[in-house]
């Protein structure tokens, strides 16, 4: 198994918290296509299977990566939002008495600030080397000069 950078995992936690959300958003909307009785969410539907199917492989692969998004969150002082979005129960309401999201508003601002807070913690900026490529491209930097030079060269 290949051990990743921590930014780079932090790239793969968010492709897989935004498939996650995703995924319970499509099974909300399959949901809500028919009246339905609450509850019924225990016994998915043939209607619901491809998405019942899509919402649970997304989960367990979001379930494998929260110890390390924890450690990480531990490591940076922030607050684990993670494993608040798993506590949701799909299909607990009747689609004409809740319209709002299982995963609430808040929870998902939550989940991307801390996001993008781990993003910019785990960040490795690379240092610039003297006679890079990148140094050779851009203008010349100005040589230094004494401060007598320089007011000589200011008036005239």
């Amino acid at each position: 198994m290949v051990k990743l950078s921590d930014q780079e995992f932090v790239d793969n936690l968010r492709a897989a918290v935004e498939r996650y959300l995703a995924g319970v958003d499509r099974w909300e909307a399959a949901y809500q296509r028919y009246y339905r009785m609450p509850g019924w969410a225990e016994r998915v539907s043939a209607d619901l299977k491809a998405e019942q199917r899509e919402y649970e492989t997304q989960r367990r692969t979001l379930e494998e990566m929260l110890p390390r998004a924890r450690r990480l969150c531990l490591k940076h002082q922030l607050r684990d939002p993670f494993a608040g979005l798993l506590r949701l129960s799909l299909g607990r309401h009747a689609p004409q008495h809740r319209v709002a999201s299982a995963i609430g508003r808040n929870e998902r601002i939550a989940a991307t600030d801390c996001l993008l807070r781990l993003s910019e913690q785990c960040r490795v900026w690379e240092p610039e080397i003297p006679g890079s490529e990148a140094q050779m491209v851009s203008e010349p930097q100005p040589v230094k000069q004494s401060l007598l030079k320089r007011l000589v060269d200011y008036f005239y």
